[in-house]
């Protein structure tokens, strides 16, 4: 868990995406997000879920982790406004 960096739904499957390494999995999203903590682990899209301590910091609606730019939904937005304030 502590390696995870970011989840992002792709249909049917999930990547998950590590430190070193990217993983498919046949398993939706939503099926992750009912088993990670919730201390640990945020929606922010409705294809990615992200560490958060991992964010690097939030600009407008975009989250960085690493070198990748995850957009933050209209819906999570208030959400982690409220995470950062």
């Amino acid at each position: 868990m502590e390696d995870i960096l970011y989840l992002k739904g792709m249909g049917d499957y999930c990547q998950v995406v590590l430190n070193e390494e990217k993983i498919m999995t046949l398993e939706k999203l939503r099926s992750f997000e009912s088993r990670l903590s919730s201390r640990t682990f945020m929606r922010v899209h409705k294809s990615y879920i992200v560490s958060i301590n991992k964010i690097e910091y939030v600009e407008k609606n975009r989250i960085k982790i690493k070198n990748e730019l995850i957009p933050i939904g209209q819906t999570y937005e208030k959400t982690i406004k409220g995470l950062f304030e």
